[in-house]
């Protein structure tokens, strides 16, 4: 054996043998050293990595014992991923703001790329991203994204999803549905300019299809990991369907558009898609703005603008179900402030800090997206002393902060006071992190803070909830998937006097 190794190297062939071991070494040894310079975390195993780490149930509870044993910082290897959970507020806003320059592209992600293509906002990064976000929020800012103007369009839903549930007065029922349908529409209207009726079949199924999705993101989404998955048979974690959804979903889409490309008018532009066509033609064939970008950009506001809200509003039924005083105290600001003879008004929010209170509570207790959307350095950049390395996915866990007990004594109590300042004063916001912060930050923020004060106001106003049954109060638990949404549970809307 000696033999054969020694004529190996000292052969005819014994100089490519040597560099070819040189290379290996040399390969090893700097890999060795990149990993030794990456935040700590747990060991990887060979092949596995550390997906079992992540198998193990509550990831939230996970990355919070990681965070206690490493840091801030915390590095796990999955499939051809090196992952970095990043905690903390103060560690968060400085990676993410004070270096946003180099953290704010995304992560290859094999379920975004095969859905859009790598086009639209969400999961495009670089200049063509800055040009796409700048493009689209002045285009939704000339449909009142933003502005006052749009308050009429909520309130339209508002009084609609009222109607309903005094049609259901008493009755128990499943919120869900009808919440939905009412804050799509209001996106609809910016988007597609119209609205869809509660009973449309179609619209029906498009929200049936975008819960399945939602619904299948964990288990789906180990095909980020190893899209191999995706050939599995018997389809076990649901891969083909998310992607077959997505399809239809895209059908859907794109008929919307074929219907404003078949009646625009120039001079006559309606809402955000006719807009977005007005730039595609200005800019001639050899231009980022296409049809399919179009398609991908109103699919992110709308998933965005929908699932979010719809999952706070939720949350707020079922804090208000487990904490009736807070639903009490709220019903007698609105009613203080407003009465019964109109509707609340944005105006108003100035003089109900308790609202305001209870929805930043809402926000931070029901975490509707905890590990936020995953970033990735557009080149190596050194941070705390530790590597992280071009194309890493930075996993942002807002968890971390909206549950840190330093930052919210008691964080797991719901508790708006917490928020009410000695003078009775709205105050202490910044923790809260819902919304996120640097050059990633929610399009769709100020939009959202309006839905949810004037849904919240106007429905404590007329109506009281309660659980369907009183001995049975649904507890507070949600399913982590696309979001954070609580645990399916019917209540009663009773009307008040």
């Amino acid at each position: 054996m000696f033999g054969v190794l020694l004529e190996l190297f000292t052969g005819s062939s014994g100089l490519v043998w040597t560099l070819l071991v040189l290379v290996v070494a040399y390969y090893l040894w700097n890999r060795h050293q990149r990993l030794k310079s990456l935040p700590p975390g747990p060991t990887p195993l060979p092949l596995l990595g550390n997906i079992l780490n992540l198998a193990s149930g509550d990831q939230l509870e996970t990355f919070s014992k990681l965070r206690e044993k490493y840091g801030d910082l915390v590095t796990l290897h999955v499939g051809s991923f090196t992952m970095v959970v990043v905690n903390g507020y103060d560690t968060l806003r400085e990676l993410f703001v004070k270096h946003g320059d180099v953290t704010s592209d995304r992560p290859d992600l094999f379920v975004f790329r095969e859905i859009t293509k790598g086009e639209g906002i969400v999961s495009k990064s670089g200049a063509d991203w800055k040009t796409q976000r700048t493009f689209a929020l002045g285009g939704l800012r000339d449909f009142g994204f933003g502005k006052k103007s749009l308050e009429g369009k909520i309130m339209e839903e508002v009084e609609i999803f009222l109607k309903i549930l005094g049609e259901k007065e008493k009755q128990p029922m499943h919120p869900e549905s009808h919440i939905q349908i009412s804050v799509a529409n209001i996106i609809c209207a910016i988007l597609f300019g119209k609205r869809f009726e509660h009973s449309d079949p179609t619209f029906i199924q498009l929200m049936a299809l975008i819960n399945e999705n939602v619904s299948l993101n964990g288990p789906s989404g180990l095909l980020n990991i190893m899209p191999c998955l995706r050939y599995v048979p018997g389809d076990p974690l649901g891969c083909r369907k998310v992607l077959n959804n997505a399809d239809r979903i895209i059908k859907f889409l794109y008929s919307m558009i074929d219907g404003h490309q078949k009646d625009y008018d120039e001079e006559n532009l309606k809402d955000f898609i006719d807009v977005y066509l007005k730039k595609i033609n200005k800019e001639g064939p050899n231009t980022i703005f296409t049809r399919s970008e179009l398609m991908n950009t109103i699919a992110d506001i709308f998933f965005a603008g929908v699932e979010t809200t719809t999952t706070t509003l939720l949350w707020a039924i079922l804090f208000f179900l487990n904490n009736p005083d807070v639903q009490k105290r709220c019903h007698e600001e609105v009613m203080k402030v407003v009465g019964e003879g109109r509707f609340p008004s944005l105006s108003d929010r100035s003089q109900m800090p308790y609202i305001e209170a209870t929805i930043t509570e809402i926000l931070r207790c029901g975490n509707i997206a905890p590990l936020g959307v995953p970033h990735a350095p557009s080149e190596d950049i050194m941070f705390h002393g530790h590597l992280i390395p071009k194309g890493a996915m930075l996993l942002p866990n807002i968890n971390s902060v909206h549950s840190d007990p330093l930052l919210f004594p008691d964080p797991s109590k719901f508790n708006p006071s917490r928020f009410i300042d000695s003078d009775g004063k709205f105050s202490g916001t910044e923790h809260v992190i819902s919304f996120f912060f640097g050059r990633r930050v929610c399009m769709g923020e100020a939009l959202a803070r309006s839905e949810l004060f004037l849904f919240l106001t106007s429905m404590v106003q007329r109506f009281q909830f309660t659980p369907e049954d009183p001995d049975n109060i649904p507890p507070i638990k949600g399913t982590l998937a696309a979001t954070l949404k609580p645990c399916a549970y019917k209540c009663r809307a009773e009307r008040r006097d």
